[in-house]
């Protein structure tokens, strides 16, 4: 008969072993979650300027196409804010979701910085007849 050894054989980890690794997740995670959190909302306030960037060129093309151009009212608003894209003038409301995308008025800004301000282009009419455009953050 062959001599048996008394060995134990261990499968797996042990306890201190994963309070380890759960200690090393936890610092990591503390050291990297605010870096997410800052590069997150650089993104979105990215997403809000190009929105007003595309709705800006969205309006000088519009006023360059003919057909459109005489519907614009002098004093028209175009606003993108909390409450998505909006205007009361029929002539911008029919352009945009032609030059700007067919879901416009679903937009809304996303990041803190713009969350409650509203990006407004106003079309106003220079002493010659041509339109003007004017935006700014409010």
């Amino acid at each position: 008969m062959a001599k048996r050894k008394n060995r134990i054989s261990w499968k797996g980890f042990s306890l201190v072993e994963l309070i380890v690794v759960i200690a090393i997740m936890a610092v990591l995670l503390g050291v990297l979650a605010p870096q997410y959190i800052k590069y997150v909302e650089k993104s979105r306030i990215s997403a809000d300027e190009d929105t007003a960037d595309a709705l800006l060129g969205a309006s000088h093309a519009m006023l360059a196409d003919l057909e459109y151009f005489p519907k614009v009212s002098v004093g028209a608003l175009l606003q993108f804010g909390p409450k998505g894209v909006s205007t009361a003038d029929a002539g911008i409301a029919s352009a945009l979701g032609e030059y700007f995308t067919p879901d416009y008025s679903g937009r809304r800004p996303i990041s803190k910085k713009y969350r409650n301000s509203t990006y407004v282009i106003a079309f106003s009419q220079t002493a010659k007849g041509d339109f003007l455009l004017k935006d700014s953050w409010k």
